[in-house]
């Protein structure tokens, strides 16, 4: 039987320089520890010991942080995830992040500019077909920064003031989203609809959108604007506890984030990198735009109460070599610090549900 025991992250492992109010932080990741030395990668597939106390972790807190295992790479954590019960999602059908393949299940976790903070996301919570579980595998820990967070949903909803978390609850949200005919060569958050919903013909891409839940509209440029209201709680199953869903994008959120970070990021990358965000949103058609449910915009007040609340619920780690990360995407939302590389973390996508 392997050595394994379960623990909270140490001191030493986390990242604490995003706030000093910041109640969750350490708290909303199980770690599981193997603490043998010379253990080889076919004793995980057959000791039992292993998946029951993945499986206890997991129903504990949704997020569980595999370190110290013999995983060699993403082929090995495929592997291991299989022998858990996993079935993967690779179609990423309509999905928002540039990413490439990497194995048979895991692709690259995003290709965004290393400066960018993507902030608190629940993966793909603008689509009615999602996974519900997130994995992400490291294979080059980065050199300085780059922490995946991890974000406690039910405790940023119970954190919000009264007024907004009715917002969210009765309204829920609308994602606009514009796809074009060509990649953009800097911001790479622009994807084509034919990459998005893997189409070669109108038809074909029509088709994904019905299938997601979409309405759509065809631009006289080619392009494609798609639109979606989804709700802004989901239940956690094991629980019924409530918990927040959603994806942030608005003129006000990005550069908001960056400020949180602004000790990491040089300052005209910074002003640069937001002045950049805030002019696409005087565009007509931007890649991602998030509104209330009743089509009103989200407030810049609104925007910065629900960032605010949401780092106060992370927990930040910093990542090692061979480390494999398993998110509940209901319980738990996720995002990417500011990287300084080199940095590679692979991601997969499971056991989908429909909402």
């Amino acid at each position: 039987m392997l050595a394994l025991h379960a623990r909270a992250l140490s001191s030493e492992e986390l990242a604490t320089d995003h706030l000093a109010d910041n109640p969750a932080g350490g708290k909303s990741i199980s770690v599981l520890q193997l603490d043998q030395a010379n253990a080889q990668f076919e004793q995980l597939l057959t000791d039992d010991s292993l998946i029951e106390q993945i499986d206890q972790l997991y129903s504990e807190t949704g997020a569980v942080l595999l370190r110290g295992l013999p995983i060699a790479d993403t082929y090995q954590a495929e592997q291991l995830l299989a022998a858990w019960g996993v079935t993967f999602d690779d179609e990423y059908l309509g999905g928002a992040s540039p990413r490439s393949k990497l194995s048979e299940h895991f692709f690259t976790s995003t290709e965004a500019p290393p400066s960018y903070v993507i902030s608190f996301h629940t993966e793909m919570c603008y689509l009615k077909q999602r996974p519900g579980k997130v994995f992400f595998y490291c294979i080059t820990e980065p050199a300085r920064y780059g922490e995946t967070p991890v974000f406690n949903c039910a405790a940023m909803l119970d954190m919000l003031s009264p007024a907004t978390r009715d917002k969210v609850e009765r309204l829920g949200m609308i994602y606009q989203r514009y796809f074009g005919t060509r990649k953009a060569k800097f911001f790479n958050v622009y994807k084509t609809w034919y990459d998005a919903f893997h189409a070669e013909t109108r038809e074909q891409a029509e088709a994904a959108c019905r299938q997601q839940g979409l309405e759509w509209e065809w631009q006289p440029n080619g392009g494609l604007i798609t639109r979606a209201k989804m709700p802004g709680v989901m239940l956690d199953a094991n629980s019924g506890q409530p918990c927040i869903s959603l994806t942030l994008y608005n003129g006000e959120a990005a550069p908001y984030d960056l400020s949180k970070f602004a000790h990491r990021i040089p300052v005209l990358q910074r002003f640069g990198l937001s002045a950049f965000i805030r002019a696409q949103y005087f565009k007509k058609n931007v890649f991602m735009r998030t509104l209330w449910g009743d089509g009103s915009p989200i407030s810049r007040a609104e925007t910065r109460e629900l960032i605010d609340v949401a780092w106060r619920a992370a927990t930040l780690f910093r990542w090692r070599q061979g480390d494999l990360l398993i998110l509940d995407n209901i319980r738990c939302g996720h995002g990417r610090l500011n990287v300084e590389a080199p940095r590679k973390i692979a991601a997969a996508l499971g056991d989908p549900y429909q909402i």
